[in-house]
């Protein structure tokens, strides 16, 4: 037998084959009292736990389980905030000086020496706000430069700004770099093997770890919210859906990570005994220009692109419930965010039109189009779109070719500043943060101060930007972070397409243990609350 066609079948018979056996083994009957919770993901593996560092879904989703925050948004609404690992804080009146007191007696995860632990005091956050402000160890480096901190007592921290920024304590809330570390557990692993053996104060805590096949985290019996209601989370990696859908009808998990169309979504709600879960908030999916790289260096080839895009044809591939209507960067739902009506008067509106595209082309100087090649996720949602824009934009003669990779791959790739095009789906909590990190300059991708995801190598905001952080009148900085979208807009440095809201399916034996509205991990928080009927 060929060796292609026997690739072929290893790869269709082997997640079959994990997939029975789970089954077989590891799924009891309905009303068993099982305390095991089984995930299935769309990702063929981890890129890193180390919170300071996590930007894909399934890093997130567990970090989420392994981490606590100074501040937590609430499970299932990030409306709200509340105290976590602080038992208060508060914000001086000139917003310069935030003040932490932590809670007594929270202890991290047992790790190697220290069979229960350490108890989290002041030194802990300080260290994590360090490690934060180094950007070769952190993705947010450029916001925990604006933090000086102290600790006048080993419970309270106390945290000046340089510069003013709008709700600094978010920061600080269990997500991403707002997670705290345990310092002795970091230095005791290494920055390099804490990525794979995390240490954390979550609900749960690391207990095996399979690389391409799975992670199995367990319950923290001595966590500070008290005593988990599972026993554990075994999270399985399954890049394709048809074997999460099916892993899902047969019992053998209990959620999964879910296809964003509308087609899923409907054809998921008719399955008996299973819950479709959409939720907010949106990400943004949109294309991040790259200044940088010829042809698309030239404003005329950039606005060909945008106006060969139909936009609405691509909402309705993703359907009603999932694909909602943006034409900013940042929400309309945020202070500062960009209406449709905003940008109709600004006169930065998107238009179709593949016949002017055609006639840009050629003012250019490319009168047949060109070639380019960009990166793309594994992930439906990212190869999906990709190929349906592939067959607009050749219709104006460019000719894009997708080199498909695995979704850590990705992330790794869009940062060395090689594509052309980035097509990127992502959320920031604010305003502040969606310009800093995707259009500063100190946010350059491989060759800014703090590289991280300004992918279209944008260099012309900064002031603008630095000018609306420290904005005192709530209505001028809305209004600077508002002309900031439309500059980004008029010189398409990007060009946004749809907020995507979230897809997720569990069983209805689930029982997340909250309403389940919004999560800023983009997959279902799992807490000590989370049972299985």
């Amino acid at each position: 037998m060929p060796m292609k066609r026997l690739s072929f079948l290893w790869h269709f018979l082997c997640p079959a084959m994990l997939l029975l056996c789970i089954g077989l083994f590891a799924a009891p009957a309905r009303g068993s009292g099982d305390k095991v919770l089984r995930v299935s993901i769309g990702m063929t593996d981890i890129k890193t736990l180390d919170p300071g560092l996590v930007t894909t879904t399934q890093d997130m989703f567990l970090a989420d389980m392994l981490f606590s925050g100074l501040l937590r948004f609430k499970p299932g609404d990030v409306s709200a905030l509340e105290p976590d690992l602080a038992e208060s804080y508060t914000l001086s009146p000139d917003g310069m000086l935030l003040s932490f007191k932590l809670r007594k007696g929270v202890m991290s995860h047992p790790f190697r020496g220290y069979p229960k632990g350490v108890e989290i005091t002041s030194d802990d956050v300080l260290f994590t706000i360090a490690k934060n402000a180094d950007p070769k160890k952190s993705t947010t480096a450029a916001t925990f430069q604006n933090f000086v901190a102290s600790a006048p007592d080993p419970y309270t921290v106390e945290i000046r700004l340089r510069q003013r920024v709008p709700t600094p304590e978010r920061a600080f809330a269990n997500f991403r770099t707002g997670c705290i570390i345990p310092r002795k557990a970091y230095e005791a692993f290494g920055e390099r093997r804490f990525k794979t053996r995390p240490v954390g104060t979550g609900p749960f805590m690391l207990s095996d770890y399979q690389p391409g096949q799975k992670i199995v985290l367990a319950a923290n019996t001595a966590y500070f919210r008290g005593k988990p209601k599972l026993d554990r989370v075994e999270v399985l990696f399954m890049p394709e859906i048809n074997s999460r859908e099916f892993a899902l009808s047969s019992g053998a998990v209990d959620i999964i990570d879910g296809s964003k169309e509308q087609l899923w979504v409907d054809k998921m709600k008719k399955a008996k005994g299973v819950v479709v879960d959409v939720f907010g908030p949106g990400e943004l999916a949109f294309f991040n220009f790259n200044v940088a790289k010829a042809p698309i260096s030239d404003l005329r080839v950039r606005q060909a692109l945008s106006l060969a895009t139909d936009i609405d044809s691509l909402r309705l591939f993703k359907g009603k419930d999932i694909a909602e209507e943006i034409c900013g960067i940042v929400a309309p739902v945020m202070p500062g965010g960009l209406t449709c009506e905003d940008a109709r008067e600004a006169g930065v509106g998107h238009a179709y039109d593949p016949e002017r595209a055609k006639a840009l082309l050629k003012e250019a100087g490319f009168p047949d189009g060109f070639d380019m090649t960009i990166v793309s996720s594994e992930r439906a949602p990212f190869r999906q779109i990709l190929e349906n824009v592939q067959a607009q934009w050749k219709k104006i003669g460019v000719n894009m070719q997708i080199d498909v990779v695995d979704h850590s791959t990705f992330h790794t790739r869009i940062r060395q500043n090689t594509s052309p095009v980035v097509y990127y789906i992502s959320q920031r909590p604010d305003a502040n943060e969606w310009l800093t990190q995707f259009f500063h300059s100190d946010a350059i991708v491989v060759k800014g101060k703090a590289p991280i995801t300004n992918f279209s190598n944008c260099d012309t905001l900064d002031g603008l930007i630095e000018q609306a952080r420290v904005e005192v009148d709530p209505a001028k900085q809305q209004s600077l972070w508002k002309e900031a979208q439309v500059r980004i807009l008029k010189d398409l440095y990007a060009l946004p397409l749809y907020l995507q809201l979230q897809v997720w399916a569990h069983s209805d034996r689930v029982d997340y243990g909250f309403p389940l509205k919004s999560s800023y991990t983009t997959a279902p928080n799992i807490t000590e609350l989370t049972a299985k009927k």
